[in-house]
């Protein structure tokens, strides 16, 4: 012990030294040496990686980005890394990662790679360079091979989908070095509860579960991918029910092991959400100007007796009468709405993509404003019903551009081509 720390005094005064050297080396030499530098480095070994300084001058790359190009720069060449573990080692989410890589891709850093093998294609991987493609294709004489490839697990070959292990594997091969084998060593026990709460959440759902062999499923999951643990519970109930209808059984081990999700076809598409337009948004009021300009669906009713009785005695006005009557008889889907809208605040459940077209003509109006003056006045003006309360709510939708952008609007539902051109 003695011995040691006789060692490190000699070295902190032997480094002192050379920094004292140093600093007298500079005055003689005229240098300010007032700053002490703030970069220091260590001393090398093999276990260190050389990345061009362009990486991280690059203004195009974010910081996520710089430093997964550098992590796989520091890969052998034979290496192989899959989005889980990016994800993994960032501290990030799968889409994370995913939108990472993207970005290399666009700054030119990285490159799809999908071979064919006999006529099918073979594996999607990304080479990723040290380089952009600009640069590399300016310098192509003094161009290096690319140092690592990234498997796209998230868009595998539609003949022979990628199938790679969860953690860096070597794909020629070569022995694993050292240091490798001690990081997967490091990273097992957690992979392993990883999988064991896996297991303790999707294997009791299994009919067989209280029969079946808890380490022969252990074992048959811990050979499986995260992806293909996934995959495997997402269509274990669509297994199941074909099981059930061929009368067939097997224990959940043999499930995972054999990838008996396989045999499935095709997941099916999930059913299409049913779509609402909420009270005073852009479709609603899209389908209620809609009816609008179209004019009225039906005459107004007549003039009652006693109505026309006060209109010969100067009580009523008979143009204030039946402009009522058409607003209130005219329009019958736009006075439901109004009167879905402010009784229950109900908005409108069928619609398609015509009434979503018309939808993005409409912009927001706020209440007691200029426009929404101009929209009140123009219904006045038109003989339409105005709008209910709106409530809470801000303000409505209207067709852009105030009542003056009524005709663009109109040409939109007449299906004309200007009214094509306006809702593109």
């Amino acid at each position: 012990m003695a011995e040691r720390l006789g060692w490190r005094r000699a070295c902190r005064r032997h480094a002192d030294g050379q920094l004292l050297f140093g600093r007298l080396r500079a005055a003689a030499a005229g240098v300010d040496m007032s700053e002490e530098a703030t970069i220091r480095r260590g001393v090398r070994n093999a276990r260190y990686t050389t990345v061009p300084n362009h990486v991280f001058e690059d203004m195009r790359l974010s910081m996520e980005a710089r430093w997964l190009l550098g992590y796989l720069l520091s890969k052998p060449d034979n290496w192989t890394v899959i989005v889980g573990d990016i994800a993994k080692k960032g501290g990030c989410g799968r889409d994370k990662a995913r939108r990472i890589v993207n970005e290399l891709v666009e700054a030119g850093y990285a490159e799809k790679d999908q071979p064919r093998d006999e006529g099918r294609f073979g594996k999607l991987s990304l080479v990723i360079f040290d380089e952009p493609k600009e640069q590399r294709d300016s310098n192509a004489a003094a161009y290096a091979e690319s140092v690592a490839s990234l498997p796209q697990t998230e868009n595998p070959s539609t003949v022979n989908p990628s199938t790679a292990n969860a953690a860096l594997v070597n794909t020629d091969g070569l022995v694993t070095p050292e240091s490798n084998l001690e990081r997967e060593r490091e990273r097992e026990p957690e992979d392993r509860k990883t999988v064991e709460r896996w297991l303790k959440r999707v294997h009791p759902t299994w009919p067989s579960f209280v029969a079946d062999s808890g380490k022969t499923a252990m074992a048959a999951a811990l050979a499986l991918t995260a992806d293909e643990r996934e995959i495997a519970a997402d269509r274990m109930a669509d297994y199941l029910a074909a099981e059930k209808a061929s009368g067939g059984r097997c224990a959940f081990g043999v499930y995972l092991s054999e990838k008996r999700w396989e045999r499935l076809g095709p997941k099916p598409d999930a059913p299409a959400k049913p779509t609402y337009a909420p009270a005073f948004g852009p479709v609603w009021a899209a389908i209620r100007m809609r009816d609008l300009v179209t004019g009225p669906k039906q005459p107004p009713q007549p003039l009652k007796g006693w109505e026309l009785n006060a209109i010969e005695n100067g009580m009523l006005n008979r143009d204030t009468l039946e402009k009522g009557n058409r607003m209130r008889g005219g329009w019958p889907m736009v006075n439901g709405l109004h009167q879905a809208a402010e009784t229950r605040g109900l908005g409108i459940h069928d619609f398609g993509p015509e009434e979503e077209r018309l939808g993005k003509l409409c912009e927001f109006v706020p209440i007691d404003t200029e426009c929404w003056k101009a929209w009140k006045v123009e219904h006045e003006l038109r003989g339409w019903p105005w709008l209910p309360d709106p409530g809470t709510m801000r303000g409505v939708y209207f067709p852009v551009g105030g009542p003056g952008g009524l005709e663009a609007f109109e040409q939109a539902v007449r299906g004309t081509n200007d009214a094509q051109q306006a809702a593109e």
